[in-house]
């Protein structure tokens, strides 16, 4: 029974780690507690497999099911710790990035745009928390035009439309900046670093 509900909760553990990077641009402020749980379970998983082991050293590898459980257990462990966000790379299921641009806040809040092949854009905030936005975009010139925002409650709050403004920067470590305004009446605009441009 104890080795049955071990089973569950690895499993249940490792499909949370492998989907995640489906769904967490959705939980706000709760990506982070919800990280913390995850270590919490990593290490008390990490903290389960030595008991296993010592216990099949001592009964010298002779309990077939402790020895599946714990061969399971240990392809849990490395593989989580090697891809921590999971096997399948959700982001490129989502196109090619065309265009990267991000920004660090005070605090090493992030937030990262970037633009797809397939016309799609994503914005990421991590700050606390993680917040992403979807939505369409159209190219005109050196300006991305920014529709169909998704949630729908930032729709109206969301930036209409970016500029690209290329330089080399004195390390070459940028490739331009990323200019986001409100609207046309807005003269400041919000700043982001270019790390990618395929445009």
């Amino acid at each position: 029974m104890k080795n049955k509900k071990l089973i569950i909760f690895t499993i249940t553990f490792f499909l949370i780690i492998n989907t995640m990077g489906s769904w967490e641009g959705k939980l706000g402020i709760l990506a982070f507690p919800l990280f913390l749980i995850l270590v919490i379970c990593y290490f008390s998983l990490v903290i389960i497999f030595i008991r296993q082991l010592f216990l099949l050293i001592r009964e010298k590898f002779t309990d077939k099911p402790r020895l599946i459980n714990s061969l399971f257990l240990a392809a849990v462990l490395v593989l989580t710790f090697f891809k921590p966000h999971g096997l399948i790379d959700f982001d490129k299921l989502k196109g090619n990035d065309l265009l990267i641009a991000d920004y660090e806040g005070a605090g090493s809040c992030n937030s990262v745009l970037k633009f797809k092949a397939n016309k799609k854009f994503i914005k990421r905030d991590i700050c606390f928390g993680i917040d992403e936005i979807t939505g369409t975009y159209y190219i005109k010139g050196d300006t991305l035009f920014f529709q169909n925002v998704e949630p729908t409650i930032v729709k109206d709050k969301f930036d209409k439309f970016a500029l690209i403004k290329l330089f080399n920067s004195p390390k070459g470590i940028y490739a331009g900046q990323l200019i986001s305004f409100k609207n046309r009446e807005d003269t400041i605009g919000h700043r982001f670093n270019i790390t990618l441009n395929k445009f």
